[in-house]
């Protein structure tokens, strides 16, 4: 790991700090006056009116006159103005790709999916997603600026290349590191932010769900594999590697069966989509149940066998949880994917085996649940990861104000 040396702060970065500050501000506190921005921040009024004046320059902030303020007369209400700014939003998946726009609000505009084929290079498939995302940035030009780019992918992801990782149940092509990040960023001049999937649907979670009033949550996504994307005081941690949330390979059973990662009894054999499918398939036969969307519906139709594996799942699922409780002692815990469709009877299993295992007064604070959003958590996220990026980057302040200009 590199050793960073501690380095003072100029007047520039000051300013844009603190910039950064009255956005978040503004996020928390809809309109609101400079009066009180100034009480909140601990800035001067001077202060607090000339950093205002700028991001209204570059148009993150708008006055609403029409709003009645209880600040007093003279005082204008205020906020930002996210849906002058556009993200385009992509998510990797293993057959697939979904890419969207949004404005910085989180409020879709456009949204579309693209199948490869099987065998695709890497090449080809790069290739299709530059032209997808150019197709959204042109069809939507009137709509507003598009100032970044987020991309989810399945885990692990290198964050210092902006490069795919080695991932599990992907096609061999896959089975090289991908330089997404760098590929994106020099076609098209933008900020490109990569994540995993995990930590998009936390993001999303934190920025548009409950976890805007948590400042310590996990959010659990299950799929063909599985993770978790962790927030610890407001901020996703990723780990000294870019590696931290891999809760699919969290082995609970260490005399388990093998996993492809070399692990042995990982969390994923036993909770994941395709850990459910392959025991299903054991139980009626892959004629039966050829497909994952099969299994589903003879759950719902009541298989008393195939329900047992749900509940099942729930309930190591919930060891894991409590895990991650007594790791990370989050407030919430939200799980989201395809997993999701069996409702409460699953989730109550997941509870059940969370809530025994854990001390009381560590279980009676905590929350699990699952996602209330209603759109793809895993590309509602790369939007919430625009927006983190530029208030928690001051000087990304500067770029908006250039490509406003």
């Amino acid at each position: 790991m590199i050793t960073k040396n501690p380095r003072g702060k100029n007047t520039v970065q000051l300013q844009l700090e603190n910039r950064s500050t009255l956005l978040k501000l503004l996020r928390q506190h809809d309109h609101v006056c400079r009066k009180d921005l100034a009480e909140m921040s601990g800035l001067t009024g001077a202060a607090v009116t000339n950093l205002i004046r700028d991001l209204i320059e570059i148009g993150l902030v708008k006055e609403d006159r029409d709003f009645a303020s209880s600040s007093g007369k003279n005082a204008i209400p205020l906020q930002l103005n996210f849906r002058r700014f556009l993200a385009v939003g992509v998510n990797l998946r293993r057959d697939h790709i979904s890419y969207a726009l949004f404005d910085l609000s989180g409020a879709l505009l456009e949204k579309n999916k693209l199948y490869w084929e099987t065998g695709a290079s890497i090449a080809e498939i790069l290739n299709q997603l530059y032209l997808a995302v150019q197709s959204c940035i042109q069809s939507n030009e009137n709509k507003g600026r598009v100032i970044g780019i987020g991309v989810s992918a399945p885990g692990p992801i290198n964050l210092e290349k902006g490069e795919l990782a080695l991932v599990s149940n992907v096609p061999s092509e896959w089975k090289q590191s991908v330089p997404i990040k760098r590929y994106l960023e020099e076609r098209f001049n933008l900020p490109v932010l990569l994540d995993n999937n995990s930590n998009a649907a936390a993001l999303a979670e934190k920025w548009f769900s409950e976890g805007q009033e948590c400042h310590n949550l996990v959010s659990i996504f299950i799929s063909k594999g599985m993770g978790a994307g962790v927030i610890i005081d407001d901020q996703i941690y990723h780990g000294a590697f870019g590696f931290a949330g891999e809760i699919g390979h969290m082995s609970i059973n260490f005399d388990g069966p093998a996993c492809g990662c070399g692990n042995k009894g990982c969390l994923e054999l036993y909770c994941s989509t395709m850990a459910l499918l392959a025991k299903a398939q054991q139980i009626r036969g892959s004629d039966t149940i050829s497909r994952f969307e099969v299994f589903k519906e003879q759950v719902k139709k009541g298989d008393p066998d195939l329900m047992k594996l749900v509940v099942e799942s729930g309930k190591y699922l919930g060891y894991a949880i409590v895990n991650l409780t007594n790791t990370f002692n989050p407030e919430l815990i939200v799980i989201n994917g395809d997993m999701n469709d069996f409702g409460s009877f699953w989730l109550d299993s997941i509870r059940q085996a969370a809530l025994e295992r854990l001390p009381p007064e560590v279980a009676a604070g905590l929350r699990i649940k699952l996602t209330s959003l209603s759109e793809n958590p895993l590309l509602l996220g790369t939007v919430a990861m625009v927006s983190n990026y530029i208030f928690e980057n001051p000087e990304l302040n500067l770029f908006v104000a250039k490509w406003q200009a």
